[in-house]
């Protein structure tokens, strides 16, 4: 596991028309916490480098929760350094270079609390984004992937994203974005696969709450988002509350239809007794009683009513409401005793 936390950092930056380094990562768990971040920038002519994670198991990245502040204050920790309240993995240009890319592949990956990764630049093209996700992509509170162009308000295309994972989950109304924006140049392009996308919707401009998936541009043309995903509308915020009253069971069995024929025919009733689980939950266990044998009453019987002569195709059904005891101790099944 590599955890960076509390504002710590890994870098590999440029300061003039030379190329950034890369940094590979190669870890079961890798942790950004409290501001930590991995970056490789430019801020001249010199491009900035490429960023490799590959973590086995999981990512995560979050910043501070914003409440933490105000916690600290009220028990005289003191207040942070505002750069502290976000962790990232980034490649940045700030000069004239090209922006940076980054690849990451693991089964899980989370951003929250201001959690970002980011490949934008103040005046050229956005860097590009690759996220290969097994499993899950949660983004919460103001989680972010971001391409974006002309964060200074200057020129440059915004950069790629490409999302390939089995699910995507953004909670309700916490500004978690994915943005390939520009501001004078043309919007980047975005391109998901996943077999669920859940919380969060492509728009034509971002807001301040939603969760939302953009490639805009404030003054040039809209990039475009390409979504490859089954619809699942229809279960997205629509689970319905399940009936207090459980089925009944017995009233299931008692009110169904028994099949008979004609002709004579010898079966057999068997009482298991108890020893598992009771009907429904909440019920007592079932109680325990001697079993036996049931005969068929036969036609001749004397001790028992019968009609005239055999039940025939229809006739009215009459089901047996219990088990009786004759005087000979046999147990038959019968509506009245």
């Amino acid at each position: 596991m590599l955890t960076v936390n509390a504002g710590g950092v890994i870098d590999a930056r440029t300061f003039n028309d030379k190329r950034g380094g890369d940094i590979n990562l190669q870890v079961n768990t890798l942790q950004l916490l409290n501001g930590g971040q991995v970056f490789t920038t430019t801020v001249r002519s010199g491009s900035a480098g490429k960023i490799t994670v590959d973590a086995s198991e999981a990512v995560t990245i979050a910043g501070t929760d914003p409440n933490y502040f105000s916690k600290a204050e009220q028990f005289g920790i003191g207040r942070l350094s505002s750069t502290s309240e976000k962790s990232s993995i980034s490649v940045f240009s700030g000069g004239t270079g090209a922006s940076g890319s980054i690849f990451l592949t693991t089964p899980s990956l989370t951003l929250q609390e201001n959690g970002t990764i980011n490949a934008e630049s103040s005046s050229v093209d956005g860097g590009n984004i690759t996220l290969s996700i097994r499993d899950l992509l949660l983004m919460r509170r103001q989680g972010t992937i971001s391409a974006t162009a002309g964060t200074e308000e200057k020129g440059g295309d915004g950069g790629n994203i490409n999302i390939n994972s089995k699910f995507i989950v953004a909670t309700p109304d916490r500004n978690s974005d994915t943005t390939a924006n520009a501001y004078s140049g043309k919007g980047g392009n975005i391109n998901i696969q996943s077999r669920g996308i859940f919380g969060i919707e492509v728009r034509s401009q971002a807001s301040d709450t939603s969760n939302d998936i953009t490639a805009s541009s404030q003054v040039g043309l809209s990039g475009t988002v390409n979504v490859i995903s089954p619809d699942n509308s229809s279960i997205q915020n629509n689970l319905g509350k399940l009936p207090q009253d459980a089925i009944d069971t017995n009233a299931l069995i008692a009110n169904s239809c028994i099949a008979r024929r004609n002709q004579q025919q010898n079966g057999s009733f068997f009482i298991t007794g108890s020893g598992g689980l009771p009907a429904r939950p909440g019920d007592a266990s079932l109680p325990s009683y001697s079993t036996g044998d049931v005969q068929p009453v036969p036609a001749e019987s004397t001790n028992l009513p019968t009609q005239a002569r055999p039940w025939q195709i229809g006739d009215p059904v009459i089901e047996p409401s219990g088990v009786y005891e004759l005087p000979n101790g046999k147990l038959v099944l019968g509506k009245e005793c």
